[in-house]
């Protein structure tokens, strides 16, 4: 399992390049928002999700967007560096798009009629560790790809800050969630995600190759014990992760997201779960997409495009087709990807406010970035890089 890593120029992400450059010089926007007076287009409008816009500059590392990955990138060590309370290294889950003080990235908010007042998103101004992890993927896709030393040093204080803050010693090892809320005082996250785990497995031993300190493979070990205790033999998945004692199994909701990222970031090491690539085909497939959890209400979009490039990845091709085929026909002329099929896909989760974490038939960054991945068939989690 293994794909040529040299950034091409094919398959321009023409959506991604003009959002890029309409937010010139920040994040890009995670979500097309309109004036509708809703509680989704209240919070998401302007808001750029770290996550989201990792996966865009991956993207656009791999067709040779060197320009717009580079904005990308550049934004998050200046949000690395420039955090209104925190001088650890780490990042917050959401910032807010487009244009930037030279030295410094906004966070997100919204002005509260009912209240009176400027308000702030938890999750937004939170820390969880999936999100550090990806932007951690993306600063060092693009020093593999292009250099810049400054690049590797941002991932590296942020490995730092996961190791020091989401280390967990209980049940079988692993990181936990992260932190939860505003400054000074945020609350542990002391659950334990297998997605999470797997993203930090694979910038760990990035950081390892790209450091030549084995501290850090060290670390990837201790993720992977984590992550070999989250599979479930019987039915070949990955379970969602652990309850908020660490040991226990969350067995609420199987998400399609990890089946699909197992054998894209352990890469060799991998090969054992790829049954997972076929439990979601019998439990999260709709149509010719993919659902992101088992109850089948629609398609999600992004998590489509990940088993796209997870069939690609694993010598499946005939599989990924009909998904690029879904995935073409869902773009607009622009060649955006809204994040669903449908207005309220549910994903079995709950937001940091008790609604559910519901997704909605809005461009989307994430998926279109996925999407563009999909098409080239490029692995985000070793872009640069020949996975171990």
């Amino acid at each position: 399992m293994q794909w040529s890593v040299a950034p091409t120029e094919a398959a321009p992400p023409r959506y991604l390049v003009a959002l890029a450059q309409a937010n010139q010089p920040g994040f890009l926007p995670s979500y097309e928002t309109r004036k509708s007076g809703t509680p989704f287009d209240l919070v998401m409008a302007g808001t750029a999700f770290t996550y989201d816009n990792a996966v865009a500059a991956l993207a656009l590392i791999a067709t040779g967007r060197r320009q717009q990955a580079q904005q990308i990138v550049d934004a998050l060590v200046t949000a690395q560096n420039s955090d209104r309370f925190w001088k650890d290294g780490r990042l917050r889950n959401a910032y807010r798009s487009g244009s930037k003080k030279e030295a410094q990235v906004a966070l997100p908010g919204f002005w509260d009629n009912k209240a009176n007042r400027w308000s702030e998103d938890e999750f937004q101004v939170s820390t969880h560790t999936g999100n550090v992890a990806w932007a951690m993927l993306a600063l060092l896709g693009y020093y593999d790809s292009y250099g810049g030393q400054q690049y590797l040093q941002a991932a590296v204080r942020l490995g730092e800050w996961v190791e020091n803050n989401c280390r967990d010693n209980r049940g079988n090892g692993g990181y936990t969630g992260g932190l939860s809320g505003w400054e000074p005082s945020p609350a542990k996250l002391t659950y334990k995600s297998t997605e999470h785990n797997l993203d930090l497995y694979a910038a760990f031993e990035r950081l390892a190759l790209d450091t030549g300190n084995r501290v850090w493979h060290e670390r990837a070990l201790y993720a992977l014990r984590f992550l070999d205790s989250m599979w479930d033999p019987r039915e070949g998945k990955f379970w969602t992760g652990t309850a908020l004692d660490g040991i226990a199994i969350n067995r609420s909701v199987i998400p399609l997201d990890v089946q699909a990222w197992a054998p894209l970031a352990l890469g060799k090491r991998g090969k054992p779960y790829l049954r997972a690539l076929t439990y979601a085909q019998s439990h999260h497939r709709v149509a010719n997409g993919f659902d992101f959890n088992t109850d089948r209400d629609g398609i999600w979009y992004e998590g489509t495009a990940q088993m796209a490039v997870a069939y690609q990845y694993t010598g499946q091709p005939i599989k990924a087709r009909p998904l690029l085929a879904t995935l073409a026909a869902a773009r607009n002329p622009a060649g955006g990807l809204p994040a669903a099929n449908r207005n309220g896909l549910t994903t079995g989760f709950q937001l940091s406010d008790g609604q559910p974490w519901l997704y909605f038939k809005r461009l989307h960054v994430g998926a279109t970035a996925w999407a563009d991945l999909a098409a080239l068939g490029r692995n985000p989690f070793w872009l640069g890089r020949n996975e171990l």
